[in-house]
């Protein structure tokens, strides 16, 4: 039963795994967790998919087709996605310390367009560091350089 349930598990990696180009995996891994933090209290708000859109694009260099079409991926996977511990193993190993960092800064944005931060976007973030391997120090530090980062942006 072990092994049936290995193998479950790894072919459903690699269905995501090949759903979503080499050269774009690290954007949609990205995009998948603003996602996540968007809809940790019930549903993305059009500003916060905006706002996830615009970051990425920007961030990754992507063009308007790319985009979207990395957002309706991470959507679809969202809806089956019941652990987060895949899409973080995948980014751990394709990033470095400064790049978790900035990753967590792009999600604190997303956690903190609505200018409040409940109890179950709180406890994710701190999940989130905590399995990306950012200390807590630097996860408050790429918090508030998101807050100053969405204080600076034009409002949506």
């Amino acid at each position: 039963m072990l092994a049936h349930i290995k193998n479950w598990l790894k072919t459903e990696q690699e269905k995501q795994s090949a759903l979503v180009s080499d050269e774009h995996e690290l954007a949609y891994l990205v995009t998948a967790l603003m996602l996540e933090a968007a809809q940790i209290d019930g549903e993305a708000s059009k500003d916060e998919l905006a706002l996830i859109i615009s970051s990425v694009a920007s961030q990754f260099e992507l063009d308007d087709t790319q985009m979207t079409a990395l957002l309706a991926e991470a959507e679809t996977h969202a809806d089956e996605r019941i652990e987060l511990h895949g899409l973080i193993r995948r980014l751990r190993e394709q990033s470095d310390y400064e790049e978790r960092i900035g990753v967590l800064e792009l999600v604190w944005m997303t956690v903190l367009a609505d200018d409040r931060v409940d109890t179950l976007e709180s406890q994710l973030m701190r999940r989130l560091a905590g399995l990306l391997f950012v200390s807590d120090v630097d996860s408050g530090l790429a918090a508030k350089a998101a807050k100053k980062r969405l204080d600076a942006s034009p409002a949506t």
